[in-house]
């Protein structure tokens, strides 16, 4: 492993298959005009996102982060629309192994200068009240990525982060 920042950069650069939660960043070139689930249309501002996701199932974070990276792929989440869109890509992922839900990482995030650009996205499950799991960042890219490792470092989970593009 190596040494980013203070988190931890796995040698294979790929995610470990337990269980946990993470972050992608999300780097928009150009504006996004997305479809919600309900038909109703989105615009997305060119900039950087956060979206924050848990991976509990078979396969754990290597499964779910590998479906993520993955352009053919059938949508079923918000953030398949997202990352389907032109010019978006996932630069970085930063993820932990952890039985905390992945909602742990929004308040940090929002301290840090975060903010929610389109309410309900990404949590349409969410039980704990989240405003919603997509973030702006509103900075560069290494700052972002500084504060989804901070993000996990408040609340005690040893972040790893994985070098997309």
């Amino acid at each position: 492993m190596s040494c980013v920042g203070k988190a931890m950069m796995p040698a294979d650069n790929v995610a470990p298959s337990g269980k946990g939660i993470y972050i992608l960043l999300i780097v928009l070139k150009s504006d996004a005009k997305l479809s919600s689930i309900s038909g109703k249309e989105v615009t997305l501002r060119a900039g950087i996102y956060l979206y924050l996701g848990s991976a509990k199932g078979p396969g754990g974070l290597r499964a779910r982060v590998s479906r993520h990276l993955r352009r053919e792929k059938r949508v079923h989440w918000h953030i398949d629309r997202l990352l389907a869109a032109p010019g978006a890509s996932v630069a970085y992922v930063v993820y932990g192994e952890t039985h905390l839900p992945e909602c742990v990482l929004t308040r940090p995030l929002e301290e840090l200068g975060c903010r929610h650009p389109l309410p309900g996205f990404g949590s349409s499950d969410c039980k704990h009240g989240c405003t919603s799991h997509l973030l702006e960042c509103g900075g560069g890219e290494k700052d972002c990525l500084e504060k989804a490792v901070e993000a996990f470092r408040r609340n005690g989970v040893t972040p790893g982060v994985l070098h997309v593009s």
